[in-house]
């Protein structure tokens, strides 16, 4: 399994369900994809590789809590 960030190459992977998930990533979140790799997985069949290291927005409902 590849790693989700690979610092040495400065390149993100996403797991998605088709190449067209991968374009809409890309389009949605203003990130350059670079390639999309296949997996071998039948539900997540593709790996959407894109340049520099790339995280998703927090969800509006998932909330930080403070330790005490």
């Amino acid at each position: 399994m590849k790693p989700r960030y690979d610092d040495e190459e400065n390149i993100s992977r996403h797991a998605a369900a088709d190449d067209e998930c991968c374009y809409e990533m890309a389009s949605k979140y203003n990130w350059q994809l670079l390639d999309v790799e296949k997996t071998g997985n039948p539900i997540l069949s593709v790996d959407c590789v894109f340049g520099g290291q790339t995280e998703f927005p927090k969800s509006y409902y998932e909330t930080e809590t403070e330790e005490d």
